[in-house]
């Protein structure tokens, strides 16, 4: 089968779940002989003018890059983001270049969403891969600007105010490219020397940005267009998976047509890697974050002001808790203050199993509606029970005894209360690890199982899409 994948980036420029899900999942594709194309908005170089074409070869897989999309703000740039002919006129000839059987979009990040039209226009059979909020949010995680849940339908006039606080640097994108590129030379891996090239990346990138950036900022009404455009192209395309149950809820709340709209746990190859543990009553109770205190949303201040309600026993040795991944400097300083808690910042993926060996229950503490949260499943497949705040989709794999409890409330004080009572009977951890263990097959997703769910969803969309072509007037 020819696959043509649209996204955005690879690694290790860019980092994270999204785009790790679309290389382990086109990577297990090309395994099975599949013949699959990425076509992806990539690297933005200063001082450059684009956008243009790199091909270049991965793995087996064909990789399409568009350098300096003029789409280098995302979320900041509404009108560009519905439509930009150059880039529009790329994407056309990859189409009629590589001919695929199915177009599999897995994000739009630096793309005009007009690409949707393209392939609608052309009668391919389209998957679009909901991971994220950006096609309904600039800001991608449905928070408005008083950092409230937004799923209101009238969003223009609040997105003005919400993307001018977000706090992504216009120039990350540039930042990131200068970065990367000069950290593949060996004599500049020093450390020493690291950080005065990354605050030279930062500068280089905000005055690229600024350089770039002529015109007004947009107005409520660009903002308002942008989410309804956008939720008319994907009510345009044949299949649309969410990663949770929420993440379809949402959107179908949203306007896009449930019809469309299919829940499917996706999966990251290094999660059934991960050998379980095996854990057994004594000694303090070992709590750990993956990413609390990367920022607010991920639950750093909920985090930090459960921890100071439990801090008698922290005090007394009754348990601690790892902090592991990110973490954002404005909260470094108090995570390493606070009692019981250990800061060993961020790790790389191959050393998670044995990092997850110490560790007796995982925290998930986000306070917007993640789309599903990879963290989750890491603890589950090493057999560690979860407490998880009951929201976005961390609430499809955590039930109340079967894998861990849910912070139904969100709130500081019943984290507080969830962790109390799970140091001050830890048996209860013990039962949980030994079903989680029992049930792990039915828990934990391999790659080929996912990989064999979405060709029979591929095949589905062709023929159906054989059976009754649609196309695109005007």
């Amino acid at each position: 089968m020819r696959i043509l994948h649209v996204g955005s980036g690879f690694r290790p420029w860019r980092v994270g779940g999204l785009v790790a899900y679309v290389e382990d999942l086109m990577d297990e594709q090309v395994r099975r002989g599949d013949e699959v194309t990425y076509f992806f908005a990539g690297r933005q170089y200063p001082f450059l003018s684009g956008p243009r074409l790199r091909r270049w070869k991965r793995r087996g897989i064909a990789m399409l890059e568009v350098v300096n999309s003029p789409l280098y703000d995302h979320g900041r740039q509404p009108e560009l983001e519905l439509d930009e002919p150059r880039v529009e006129r790329i994407f056309q000839r990859v189409l009629d270049e590589v001919r695929p059987d199915a177009v599999h979009v897995q994000e739009l990040a630096g793309l005009p969403t007009s690409v949707l039209d393209a392939i609608h226009r052309v009668g391919l059979p389209s998957i679009v891969t909901l991971q994220d909020y950006f096609p309904l949010c600039s800001t991608f995680k449905l928070i408005d600007s008083n950092g409230r849940v937004c799923l209101r339908r009238e969003i223009g006039a609040d997105c003005v105010a919400t993307t001018a606080a977000d706090p992504r640097a216009p120039g990350l994108m540039f930042d990131a490219t200068v970065t990367y590129e000069l950290f593949r030379l060996p004599f500049l891996s020093d450390p020493p020397i690291r950080r005065p090239v990354q605050r030279a990346a930062r500068a280089i990138g905000a005055r690229e940005a600024a350089r770039r950036n002529g015109s007004p900022p947009p107005g409520p009404g660009a903002y308002q267009r942008r989410r309804e455009v956008n939720v008319e192209r994907l009510n345009r395309a044949d299949c649309v998976i969410a990663m949770s149950n929420r993440v379809a809820e949402i959107y179908s709340q949203l306007g896009v047509d449930s019809d469309r709209l299919r829940a499917v746990q996706l999966t990251l190859a290094h999660i059934e890697r991960l050998t379980p543990r095996r854990l057994t009553a004594g000694g303090p109770v070992t709590f750990a974050t993956l990413a609390s205190f990367e920022s607010v949303s991920k639950g750093a201040l909920l985090l930090r002001e459960a921890m100071s309600m439990l801090q008698d026993l922290a005090e007394g040795g009754h348990f601690r808790l790892l902090v592991l991944g990110t973490v954002d400097p404005a909260f470094a300083a108090d995570a390493e203050t606070l009692p019981g808690v250990e800061v060993r910042r961020r790790y790389a993926r191959a050393q998670l199993d044995t990092i997850l060996d110490e560790v007796d229950v995982g925290l998930l503490t986000s306070v917007w509606e993640e789309a599903y949260g990879y963290a989750g499943m890491e603890f589950l497949a090493k057999g560690i029970p979860v407490i998880a705040n009951a929201i976005g989709g961390m609430v499809d794999y955590t039930r109340d005894g079967e894998t861990g409890w849910l912070n139904r409330s969100c709130s500081a004080e019943e984290l507080a209360r969830i962790m109390r009572d799970v140091i001050e009977r830890p048996d209860q951890v013990v039962e949980l690890n030994e079903k989680l263990r029992a049930n792990r097959d039915s828990i934990v997703k391999p790659l080929a199982r996912h990989a064999d769910e979405m060709e029979q969803l591929y095949r589905e969309t062709i023929s159906a899409r054989a059976a009754s072509p649609r196309t695109l007037q005007g």
